[in-house]
């Protein structure tokens, strides 16, 4: 009978076993997401607070948009942005946090060339143009069941010839 129980004893310690990893697995899995941003103190503004301590949705899954539109953004970036530090051509794209009370905040870069190489974005281009994302009065935070909520945005400039020629 004892023979029966050590056995018994460790199919239980296996099952145990699996399953807490099994847990832990699609604890990661689903909160995790590619694109998450986290606080990086040498880029953030300490200044910039997230509303909740949830995770940062996507703008399209509560609605975050710019009062205006793509247009707005357009026409108030346009004139004082420069693409200073930059390879020649290709596309920036800048994605940062919009928070539950339109602020912005914890911004990352991403640039292709124009051959679809990745390219090396400067602290100073990203601080350049966080600032002037920063200086953008129009974010309207989505929201769930009217609770305005923390949500990613992103901006993409076209460079072609060293002259940013838009954005979108």
């Amino acid at each position: 009978m004892s023979f029966f129980k050590s056995k018994l004893n460790i199919w239980l310690l296996v099952s145990f076993l699996i399953a807490g990893i099994l847990s832990l697995w699609l604890y990661f899995k689903f909160t995790q997401h590619v694109g998450d941003i986290s606080f990086d103190g040498t880029v953030d503004s300490s200044d910039f607070e997230l509303c909740g301590d949830y995770r940062v949705l996507q703008y399209y899954q509560v609605g975050t948009y710019f009062q205006g539109g793509k247009k707005a953004i357009k026409k108030e970036l346009l004139p004082n942005v420069n693409a200073d530090g930059l390879p020649p051509n290709g596309l920036l794209a800048i994605r940062f946090v919009v928070n539950c009370n339109g602020e912005t905040g914890y911004f990352r870069a991403l640039m292709v060339d124009s051959n679809l190489s990745r390219a090396e974005v400067s602290k100073q281009a990203l601080e350049h143009f966080g600032t002037l994302i920063t200086k953008l009065n129009g974010w309207v935070p989505g929201k769930i069941q009217d609770d305005p909520m923390d949500s990613y945005a992103q901006i993409v400039f076209k460079i072609e010839n060293g002259t940013i020629t838009d954005i979108f």
